[in-house]
């Protein structure tokens, strides 16, 4: 497995996040994300993190992913890490 985060930087949280409307875990998980957490750090920041089955899923998605959620949200990526993970439970 392979692990991706990015911290976000944001005026305000945008209103749909929390939606059910909200359609992008469903878009994530079609890209091939075994799971998806968005942790809210303070009132202007947010971590994203993806676990994903190889190195290779996660770098088809990624750019498309990031830029997608910056453009149509207007977060902003601030730092990016990424792994294999090497445990988990």
């Amino acid at each position: 497995m392979y692990a991706t985060s990015a911290d976000w930087s944001f005026d305000a949280l945008p209103d749909d996040f929390q939606s059910s409307s909200n359609d992008f875990p469903a878009e994530i998980k079609s890209m091939g994300a075994l799971s998806f957490f968005y942790v809210q750090t303070s009132a202007t920041t947010a971590r994203s993190m993806t676990v994903w089955p190889d190195k290779a899923t996660a770098h088809a998605a990624l750019s498309r992913i990031r830029e997608g959620v910056a453009s149509e949200t207007g977060q902003t990526i601030v730092s990016v890490c990424e792994g294999e993970v090497l445990a988990n439970i």
